[in-house]
């Protein structure tokens, strides 16, 4: 059984398709049996030295091609079938095509598509590609139902398989690290609140940040720690934070690597993810593997990913958001049973878990 998978998100920024991308192929490859993998890459992505940490495997070969000769890519490659995870289909193998699809945002909220000509052209596209495919694959119930809501996909045509946490958010925060941690970022001894997701509207710094001003006699001296970009169009860190007079307390990291952020979930006193809208939230997750109590929003995907591990809030609950912040930080107790809670809850969710399910559709669908 050959396979195809467009392994171009795997080069240069992942971002969290080309994290999903990424750790899917690794477990894949781990699980062994006779299927064998194709990564199209884009050209000179090999030669330049933009994959990297890919140990030679027979079981896989990588091809540089540029996209408009992808069409006929399937053909040429003997492939049996082609796995597109990053929304696009680009070819086909003797037994067509699997698409998935993370979320719906953008066609659930056009109004903030960046796109000169707005979200319509891409939306349509989106609905043909996924009525072109043998399934369609989401890492959510809740992403499911918006297919079949928004583009008229049959849930029968839609299987969803969810997202793992990487081995790599593991709990690290001794005093050693703690203190390095404090000195990179100037932290207080006191601690500090975490928020991870970058300016746009979607991740609801502003909400964060208005419910830490609602509270902020309350933290203790802790300071609030912003990671990912610090402007968007429709955004910024740093005016927010000017704009209710917290300055002083915010520290605006940019986008940070894995091990770093594996650092911050672990020394967080509270990890806050009021998203307006996700497919899934992997950061709950990853938080929650390093032991940090969490509070997340009650919409979309979230309640499903979390369980019962986490502080529900509606995001634009400014006062219930932080009530819940003052909650966590001064009670010990409940600091303790979210952590018991997420560290279980975490452990549920496998990238191995997910390779298998993903086999066990390409054999559904080759056979």
């Amino acid at each position: 059984m050959r396979i195809g998978i467009d392994a171009a998100s795997l080069v240069g920024d992942k971002g969290g398709v080309g994290w999903h991308t990424h750790h899917l192929l690794n477990a894949l490859l781990a699980l062994g049996g006779d299927a064998d993998y194709v990564g199209y890459l884009r050209p000179g992505s090999l030669h330049g030295g933009g994959l990297s940490g890919w140990p030679p495997s027979p079981r896989m070969r990588w091809i540089e091609t540029p996209r408009w000769l992808m069409p006929w890519r399937g053909r040429w490659d003997r492939l049996d079938l082609y796995h597109g995870p990053n929304f696009k289909m680009h070819t086909t193998g003797r037994h067509g095509g699997i698409v998935t699809i993370h979320d719906l945002w953008l066609a659930r909220h056009p109004e903030y598509s960046r796109k000169l000509l707005g979200q319509a052209g891409s939306s349509r596209r989106a609905i043909a590609t996924a009525r072109r495919a043998r399934k369609v694959v989401t890492v959510s119930e809740f992403s499911a139902r918006e297919i079949e809501v928004l583009y008229g996909i049959p849930r029968d045509h839609v299987r969803v398989i969810h997202n793992g946490v990487s081995e790599d958010f593991t709990p690290l925060c001794t005093d050693e690290i703690r203190a390095e941690v404090r000195a990179r970022w100037s932290l207080p001894p006191a601690g500090f609140l975490l928020f991870v997701g970058g300016a746009d509207p979607r991740k609801n710094h502003v909400g964060f940040l208005q419910a830490v001003a609602r509270c902020r006699a309350q933290l203790g001296g802790r300071a609030i720690v912003l990671v990912g970009d610090a402007e968007h169009p429709q955004g910024s860190y740093q005016t927010t934070a000017q704009s209710l007079g917290l300055e002083r307390e915010v520290r605006c990291t940019g986008r940070l690597d894995r091990e770093d952020l594996r650092r911050l979930y672990s020394c967080a006193d509270v990890f806050v993810f009021p998203s307006r809208y996700e497919g899934f939230g992997m950061p709950v997750l990853e938080a929650m593997a390093c032991g940090a109590p969490t509070i997340t929003s009650s919409n979309s995907s979230l309640p499903e990913v979390a369980g019962d591990a986490a502080l529900m809030v509606d995001p634009d609950d400014i006062e219930g958001l932080a009530r819940a912040i003052v909650n966590i930080l001064s009670d010990v107790e409940l600091q303790g049973s979210l952590r018991r809670r997420g560290f279980e809850r975490a452990r549920l969710f496998t990238w191995q878990r997910a390779a298998v399910a993903t086999q066990a559709l390409y054999r559904e669908l080759c056979a």
